[in-house]
């Protein structure tokens, strides 16, 4: 599957100004993992100088034997200012026979210069093959705050449920611990947990252990490698912890992205993992690879 930001507090960043220019925006993502389980989405829209937009695309999803196509139509509205970064779509999807209401909102307050809090509310769809056979759902909720206790470190953490079509809730804890080893290479090291618990597990059409618990450690860089590309990666492993068995796991990224400020903002990123998705079917030997590819062009 492709994965949505684990919290806002890691993705959002505030900006200086409440204006936006007019803009188009193109986005292809992609995913493959091991259970042979395929995920394609591209999407075109238009954001307005007010921050309200529109956005359409398609979808695919395959595994063997099996594909379906579908379309997505959805409002969008992004505001970012010094204190205020949010963004949030509303929209149809129409999927397998299915038509569903989605969207999802991510917004944080910058509470004091060294602490953001802030809220994200999805509502999407459970993208395994049995859950778009049958029409599955999820609303998930989740508060979230960062604390810089140095200007070298700080915590990230998210706190949240998603209730899913049926009977099943799941209760989540993430947090990231954060030191800045180098600032000219952007040079990071981190540690990352997530917890979670589902309250009716073994449900057929997605992985919903009993509970989860996962711990990694890693390094992250960002650093220029043009005056018009900055490049970032990073890379962690660590153990996770389904109902009692424990397996090693590894995380890493790379990304190019164009610096901050460009007039077009554009950005590619790859990812790749053995750690257990929120969908799969929890195969022990699970890996994923995604890949994202975004534009951002000013009217």
């Amino acid at each position: 599957m492709i994965k949505r930001a684990a919290w806002i507090g890691l993705t959002l960043t505030m900006g200086v100004s409440t204006a936006c220019a007019q803009a188009l925006q193109f986005k292809l993502a992609a995913s493959h993992d091991s259970d042979q389980f395929d995920e394609w989405k591209l999407t075109a829209g238009y954001t307005d100088a007010q921050g309200r937009g529109l956005q359409a695309g398609t979808l695919r999803y395959s595994a063997l034997g099996w594909s379906r196509t579908g379309e997505h139509l959805a409002g969008t509205y992004h505001h970012n200012s010094p204190r205020w970064t949010t963004d949030a779509h509303l929209g149809l999807t129409q999927l397998a026979g299915h038509q569903h209401g989605v969207g999802a909102l991510d917004t944080l307050y910058r509470w004091r210069p060294d602490t953001s809090v802030g809220i994200s509310v999805e509502r999407g769809l459970v993208n395994s093959q049995r859950g778009i056979e049958d029409g599955l759902t999820y609303l998930g909720l989740s508060l979230v705050a960062d604390h810089a206790f140095t200007e070298r470190f700080n915590v990230g953490l998210a706190v949240g449920s998603s209730w899913f079509s049926g009977d099943n809730r799941r209760d989540l804890l993430r947090t990231r611990w954060n030191l800045l080893l180098d600032d000219s290479y952007g040079l990071n090291a981190f540690v990352k947990t997530r917890h979670y618990r589902n309250s009716h597990p073994g449900q057929a059409a997605y992985f919903s252990p009993r509970s989860l618990q996962e711990v990694a450690a890693g390094l992250s860089v960002r650093m220029p490698m043009t005056r018009h590309t900055t490049f970032r990666a990073s890379l962690d492993a660590g153990q996770q912890r389904i109902d009692g068995e424990s397996d090693p796991i590894w995380h890493a990224t790379l990304g190019w992205a164009s610096p901050r400020g460009s007039r077009i903002d554009w950005q590619i990123g790859l990812e790749a993992s053995n750690a257990t998705s929120l969908f799969s079917t929890g195969n022990g030997a699970y890996r994923y690879t995604s890949l994202v590819a975004r534009i951002n062009i000013p009217l």
